[in-house]
């Protein structure tokens, strides 16, 4: 699990350490390209008429699209340089470039992962199809695979809510990103036996705080092994007990302000 650390050997560099190599990329709907101090990622997506509307809420956004939004706010979060030192690494730029389905610039034949709005939940998510569904806990063996079973090809669809604020949609569609580049939670979710991954506080998949170094050291590596990369994880009965009862108390309060709208 890359999250625990990784050491270079001596004189190796970023991209003798990434070894990233697709078979036949038209098959994989995010890519990424190593350079010797540089991490390129190109993603095909496909976004529904949700998407593609303007975005709503009480300040106005110019004129742009829930599309626009999201791939500003994968950006915003994901685009910077990084210091790699921790793993014996120098620094590296990241950049994340989109192509839409139907643009002049998409490839025929290529597949493209999808953003939608999200319709079975209060939040924002990301699901593999349903024939992928469950069957991902005998090859992950982690509870998280169960509704996300990510590979190369597979890398999931991402469900987006409405955010009244535009910073938090952003926010939000950075963290969702995270996912289909390949890396799991850290919070303390039902599906992480509500336990929080130690030393995780500022990371962008907690708190949608800020993409570390350790969180992009594991995109490369569940692009390396073909093979989403997850946050540790431990089981404490009492803890779960007492987080599915929280769990369940947000639920109800949050089905009677439904009903009162």
């Amino acid at each position: 699990m890359f999250y625990k650390g990784i050491t270079a050997h001596h004189g190796m560099t970023l991209k003798d350490l990434a070894g990233i190599v697709y078979k036949n990329r038209a098959k994989v709907p995010v890519q990424i390209t190593v350079e010797e101090d540089r991490i390129s990622i190109l993603a095909y997506v496909d976004y529904d008429r949700f998407m593609q509307g303007k975005f709503e809420g009480p300040k106005k956004v110019e004129d742009f699209t829930y599309a626009d939004s999201f791939e500003r706010g994968v950006k915003r979060f994901w685009e910077k340089r990084y210091d790699l030192s921790y793993c014996g690494l120098g620094s590296c730029d990241v950049d994340v470039t989109f192509v839409r389905k139907g643009s002049p610039e998409y490839p025929q034949g290529q597949r493209c992962f999808k953003v939608r709005k999200a319709r079975i939940s209060k939040t924002s998510f990301v699901s593999s199809p349903p024939t992928r569904l469950f069957w991902g806990l005998f090859a992950y063996l982690s509870p998280e695979s169960a509704m996300l079973n990510w590979s190369l090809k597979h890398p999931g669809t991402i469900n987006m809510q409405k955010y009244k604020n535009p910073s938090g949609f952003m926010r939000v569609s950075a963290h969702e990103f995270g996912h289909v580049l390949g890396i799991g939670d850290a919070y303390e979710a039902h599906y992480r036996f509500f336990y929080k991954a130690p030393g995780t506080e500022d990371f962008m998949m907690y708190h949608n705080t800020c993409v570390q170094p350790q969180e992009l050291m594991m995109v490369l590596r569940a692009h390396q092994t073909g093979r989403m990369q997850y946050f540790p994880i431990k089981f404490s009965l009492k803890r779960y007990m007492k987080g599915m009862k929280k769990m369940v108390s947000e639920n109800r309060v949050f089905t009677r302000r439904q009903k009162k709208n």
